[in-house]
C-alpha cells in the first residue's frame, strides 16, 4: 500500500495541487482580513468551512481525476498488473494528507495574523480543535467527489461540494436535524469550539448551538461515513475498470 501512495503522490509533483495547500487557506484569511478585520477569527472560519474548504476539497479531486485522463485515460492504468482497490485508496490517502496539511498552514497563517493585527491571540485549544473537526468531518467529500469527478467530470464534483455547502449545509447546520445533512456537520462543528453560528456572527453566551455535545456524534458518523463511502466507491472504481477492460478485451 505504501507504493501505491508513493506513486500517487508523485503525480502531484509540480503540480497547481500542492500549490493549492497554501494557496487557498492564504486567500481565505486574506480575504477575511479585507472584508472585516472586527469579526477577523468567526469569518475566517466560516469563509473556510463552507466555501474554502469544499472547494478545495473538489478541486483536489477533480484534478486528480483530470491527471488520469490527460495521461491515458485510464488505459495505463487498466493495462498494468496493480490492485485496483489499494489505487483508489491511495488516491483517498494522498488528497487526505493534502487536506491536513492546508489545515495546518491555515492555522500557521492565523498564528502569523497575530503580528499584524494587535492584541490578536489566535493559537488556542479550541482553534486547534476546530481544525482538526473540520478536516474529519469533511473527509467522506472525499471519495465522493473522486468519484464524481470520475463519472462526470471535475467540474460536476466542485458544483455539487459547493451545491451541497450552501444550500444542504449552512441551513441545517443551525437546527436540531444537522445530523441528517453530512455537508452540515463541518459547519456545525465550528459553532461549540469557535462560538459562531453559520451565518457568520457570533453565539450570544447560553446559546444552545455551543454545546459541545454534538462533537462525538458528528465525528463517529463522519468517520463511518467517509468508510462506507471508502468502499463503495473503490469496488464501483474496481467494477468499472474491469468492465471497461473487457470490452476492450472483445473489440
Amino acid at each position: 500500500m505504501r507504493n501505491y501512495i508513493k506513486a500517487e503522490n508523485l503525480k502531484f509533483k509540480r503540480t497547481f495541487s500542492r500549490k493549492m495547500i497554501i494557496i487557498v487557506p492564504l486567500l481565505n484569511i486574506g480575504l477575511s482580513f479585507l472584508l472585516n478585520t472586527q469579526y477577523f477569527v468567526p469569518g475566517t472560519f466560516n469563509w473556510w468551512s463552507i466555501i474554502f474548504m469544499p472547494v478545495m476539497l473538489a478541486l483536489l479531486c477533480s484534478l486528480s481525476h483530470q491527471k488520469e485522463k490527460k495521461a491515458s485515460n485510464y488505459n495505463s492504468t487498466y493495462s498494468l498488473p496493480i490492485d485496483l482497490g489499494k489505487l483508489w485508496f491511495s488516491k483517498i490517502m494522498v488528497i487526505m494528507t493534502y487536506s491536513l496539511l492546508s489545515q495546518l498552514a491555515f492555522l500557521v497563517f492565523m498564528y502569523g495574523m497575530g503580528f499584524v493585527i494587535p492584541n490578536f491571540t489566535f493559537i488556542s485549544l479550541s482553534t486547534i480543535s476546530a481544525s482538526l473537526l473540520l478536516w474529519v468531518t469533511s473527509l467522506w467529500q472525499i471519495p465522493l467527489c473522486l468519484m464524481v469527478a470520475k463519472k462526470f467530470g471535475g467540474t460536476a464534483a466542485v458544483m455539487l461540494n459547493l451545491f451541497g455547502t450552501l444550500v444542504l449545509g449552512i441551513m441545517p447546520a443551525s437546527s436540531s436535524f444537522w445530523w441528517v445533512s453530512p455537508w452540515s456537520w463541518p459547519i456545525r462543528m465550528m459553532c461549540p469550539t469557535i462560538g459562531i453560528h453559520p451565518n457568520g456572527t457570533y453565539l450570544e453566551i447560553n446559546d444552545p448551538l455551543l454545546s459541545w455535545w454534538v462533537i462525538p456524534p458528528a465525528v463517529i458518523i463522519a468517520i463511518l461515513l467517509f468508510m462506507i463511502l471508502s468502499f463503495l466507491t473503490s469496488h464501483l472504481f474496481a467494477s468499472s475498470t474491469n468492465d471497461k477492460m473487457k470490452k476492450q478485451e472483445v473489440l
